[in-house]
């Protein structure tokens, strides 16, 4: 369980679920457990991340978008739909617009998706917590660490 009974959504209002300098992960939906466990696999390699859940994308919660940016210089967002549209395009409008830093989109690339049991398809599609960590490692080197 991510969250405890007590939690409250705010619409537009992101969770920070995990401090960290280096590099931030941002997931909705399912991919928020992915991106905790991805963060669990990187502290091991001494990358310190900040995983946030994006909880709603309209309205977005920019100030945490560019606070992410400004703080740890890399971004990395992870949903489980097509990532063109999705969380990675409203999150890559508002850093490029005010704080651009390397960035990363973890989710399904131009392709529909096919039908089975859940699990099976998020790791069919690449969605889980090593792509996350691949994608992180990515941008920490496009960032020079």
């Amino acid at each position: 369980m991510i969250y405890d009974e007590g939690c409250r959504f705010a619409l537009g209002k992101a969770h920070l679920l995990r401090p960290g300098k280096d590099v931030t992960l941002m997931a909705i939906g399912v991919m928020v457990k992915a991106a905790l466990d991805a963060a669990e696999l990187l502290a091991g390699e001494g990358i310190d991340c900040r995983v946030l859940n994006m909880a709603s994308l309209k309205p977005l919660d920019e100030e945490a978008v560019l606070a992410a940016a400004r703080e740890t210089g890399a971004i990395v967002t992870a949903e489980d739909h097509l990532v063109h549209g999705g969380l990675g395009s409203v999150v890559a409008q508002a850093v490029a617009r005010q704080q651009p830093v390397p960035m990363a989109f973890v989710g399904m690339q131009d392709e529909y998706a096919t039908s089975g049991r859940w699990d099976l398809l998020l790791k069919h599609y690449g969605l889980t917590p090593e792509k996350i960590a691949e994608a992180a490692r990515g941008v920490l080197a496009r960032k020079g660490r």
